[in-house]
């Protein structure tokens, strides 16, 4: 019966330990796409927002993002967040290179920001991918791992997903009341 109860401790310690090991364990932020109730739809452009939920540790505020998007992307624009300063290069290789850097307060770790960004869609219909980078004073995200099944060595989703949108053709688009929403810049969002 006493070796029950030390192992039934033993094992309620353990719990307790592993418990309080992902309590403690840093919040993973995710880029996210929203597309705010419209279709991105094959050689036409319209408005997406890339979402960032938080700072990069409790302790450590958003300073910097940056996304990238492949040359299938025939045009970026980001449009203008309060207190951001956006710029957008063509990469190499083709493709588009944004970059955001605050310019004011760095904005705290439990707060959403929203990148608006004008976009000329891909030409053909499929699944498209933005890598995305952020920043914080002394630690930083780069959130490129393509969502998977789970294997028995990797989890499904993986910790730093790769934001994807998916790009339909303009015959398969389903006519919808437009959405009437407002995007603020920044919003509470606790995890």
């Amino acid at each position: 019966m006493l070796k029950r109860t030390l192992v039934a401790c033993a094992m309620s310690a353990l719990g307790a330990g592993v418990l309080l090991g992902a309590v403690a364990a840093p919040a993973q932020a995710h880029g996210i796409i929203d597309l705010k109730g419209t279709s991105a739809v094959a050689g036409q452009s319209s408005v997406m927002t890339l979402e960032i939920q938080h700072g990069c540790l409790p302790s450590e505020p958003t300073v910097q993002v940056e996304a990238f998007v492949g040359s299938p992307w025939r045009a970026v624009k980001p449009q203008a967040v309060p207190g951001w300063k956006s710029k957008v290069t063509r990469q190499t290789k083709g493709g588009w290179h944004i970059t955001w850097v605050n310019q004011g307060t760095p904005i705290p770790f439990g707060t959403a920001t929203y990148f608006p960004i004008s976009v000329a869609w891909p030409s053909k219909p499929g699944t498209y991918g933005m890598s995305v980078m952020q920043l914080c004073p002394g630690s930083s995200y780069y959130w490129n791992s393509k969502n998977a099944p789970a294997t028995a060595d990797t989890p499904s989703p993986p910790l730093t997903p790769r934001p994807e949108v998916l790009v339909i053709a303009a015959k398969d688009v389903v006519a919808a009341a437009p959405k009437a929403t407002a995007t603020p810049s920044v919003s509470a969002h606790m995890h």
